[in-house]
């Protein structure tokens, strides 16, 4: 079956070019408005999302935080291409941790190898992994609990992938921003509202997530339920 992409420019011209290129590997939705996509993204499923970066109105940056923070994101390959190919526009993208940046100089047959590529790892790299009575789907990217879905966003997905992970071991503060933020500049604050999000959510789970003084975080069993 053909992988399914998304592709997001507010320019006409980009996106027919692109999508004739395309369309000959891959089921190709393209959007001109970002705003759009956003409202349709929670209900489709894409292997990849292509993003311009420079667009009035909300920015490829702006709307890749929206992808990574929504419930839906499924944790497909995000990729930039962009005409701006500036040392900080890309420092940017992968701080952002987007998996790729193509400057639109490239070839047609390396754009379309270059996603075909993220695309084979993502597809290669899904399992499950069960946790007492919490079961992580990452061919989906959900957690379910009692076999219950839980609405987890991405980020707390990869904030409790990591903590099983590395369960009984505590995790250090730098570790998880370059694990989960990829190395971003993150405010302690953020964290804490994040792991207290995921905490209110795995409330009746067997384990908990403890914040341990000056080193870090750390998953533990629960003495009694």
């Amino acid at each position: 079956m053909d992988s399914r992409i998304a592709y997001i420019d507010d320019s006409l011209a980009n996106l027919e070019v692109l999508e004739i290129i395309l369309e000959k590997h891959f089921k190709v939705d393209i959007f001109q408005n970002p705003l759009l996509f956003l409202e349709k993204f929670p209900s489709a499923s894409y292997d990849a999302i292509i993003l311009d970066i420079h667009m009035p109105g909300i920015d490829g940056f702006t709307v890749y935080e929206k992808v990574m923070e929504s419930s839906a994101y499924n944790g497909c390959p995000i990729l930039f291409l962009s005409s701006d190919d500036t040392d900080s526009t890309r420092i940017r993208s992968f701080e952002l941790g987007a998996v790729d940046f193509m400057s639109r100089d490239l070839t047609p047959e390396e754009i379309v190898s270059r996603i075909k590529s993220k695309i084979k790892f993502f597809e290669s790299n899904k399992h499950i992994v069960e946790f007492g009575s919490l079961k992580i789907n990452f061919t989906e990217l959900k957690a379910y609990f009692m076999g219950h879905e839980l609405p987890l966003t991405f980020i707390e997905l990869k904030l409790l992938s990591l903590l099983i992970r590395t369960f009984p071991n505590v995790v250090p503060k730098e570790e998880i921003v370059e694990q989960v933020w990829k190395g971003s500049h993150v405010l302690d604050a953020t964290i804490y509202t994040h792991v207290s999000n995921l905490k209110a959510k795995l409330k009746e789970w067997e384990y908990e997530i403890q914040n341990v003084k000056m080193k870090g975080m750390q998953l533990v069993k629960k003495l009694s339920l």
